[in-house]
C-alpha cells in the first residue's frame, strides 16, 4: 500500500493489469575534442552532439514505437563544461525511461544506441550508453485487485479505480512471484510526492491501519478457503 496525494483522505485506489510502469535508468557519455570557444572548428563539440542526441531520442516515442503504448524518455541530468568561453571535451547526460509494455521496454535500449551512436559519429564524435534497468511494471492480477477493492468497500471506505500511473515500484518484483495487488491510499489534496513540500495527512494513518489489519484476516480466510 503507497499514499496518494491524488486521493481523497482515507479512500482507497487500485486497478486490475498494469498500475505503475517499469522504471529504467540510462546514462550517455559524450566525448569530443575540446577547443577555444572562439575557433569551435579546431575541435568537437560534445555539447552541441548532445544537444542533438537529446532531442532525436524523443523520436522513439514520437516515431519508434506504437503511438497507443505509453513511453516516456526524458533526459534529467547535463552535464558538461566548467567556464563560459571553453567547449568542452565530455558532456555526461542521465535519465529514465518508462513504460508498462515488456516487447517495447526490451527494445529501447538498442533503439537509443543507435540514434546516440549515429549521431555522435555524424558530428565526428563519440558516445556510449550505460542501461541500468529497475523495477518491472506492477501487474496487479484480476483476482486480488478485485478482492482488494471488495474489502475496503465493505469497510465503508471510499473505492476508486486510479488510472495507470508512470511512477515506478518495486513491489513489482513481488507480484512477479505471488499473486497480489498494490493499493494506494488517499492523504489528502497536498503537492505532489517527492515535492519538497510534500505533508502527508496523518488522518490518513488509522484508516489505513484498520483496513491492512482487515485485508490481512480476510485475505487469509480466502487462502484456506481454497487448502
Amino acid at each position: 500500500m503507497h499514499n496518494s496525494p491524488d486521493l481523497p483522505t482515507g479512500a482507497f485506489g487500485t486497478r486490475t493489469g498494469a498500475l505503475t510502469a517499469g522504471v529504467d535508468r540510462f546514462e550517455i557519455t559524450v566525448k569530443g575534442v575540446g577547443a577555444h570557444a572562439a575557433t569551435p572548428e579546431k575541435g568537437v563539440d560534445a555539447i552541441v552532439t548532445a544537444a542533438q542526441i537529446i532531442t532525436m531520442l524523443q523520436t522513439i516515442v514520437s516515431r519508434q514505437n506504437n503511438a497507443i503504448e505509453p513511453v516516456v524518455l526524458s533526459v534529467t541530468r547535463i552535464n558538461g563544461g566548467f567556464t563560459w568561453n571553453v567547449l568542452p571535451e565530455k558532456v555526461e547526460l542521465e535519465g529514465t525511461v518508462r513504460t508498462y509494455n515488456e516487447e517495447i521496454r526490451r527494445l529501447i535500449p538498442a533503439q537509443m544506441t543507435r540514434i546516440i551512436e549515429g549521431v555522435a559519429e555524424g558530428a565526428g564524435a563519440e558516445a556510449q550508453l550505460h542501461w541500468y534497468p529497475g523495477p518491472p511494471a506492477t501487474i496487479n492480477h484480476a483476482e486480488w485487485a478485485d478482492f482488494t477493492k471488495e474489502v475496503a468497500s465493505e469497510a465503508g471506505y471510499d473505492v476508486h479505480d486510479i488510472p495507470l500511473q508512470m511512477g515506478g515500484e518495486d513491489f513489482s518484483y513481488y507480484l512477479q512471484q505471488i499473486p497480489g495487488a498494490f493499493v494506494n491510499i488517499g492523504t489528502g489534496p497536498a503537492y505532489a510526492l517527492h515535492h519538497p513540500r510534500f505533508d502527508v495527512d496523518e488522518a490518513a494513518l488509522l484508516p489505513a491501519a484498520k483496513y491492512f489489519a482487515s485485508l490481512a484476516e480476510r485475505a487469509l480466510e480466502k487462502l484456506q478457503a481454497k487448502a
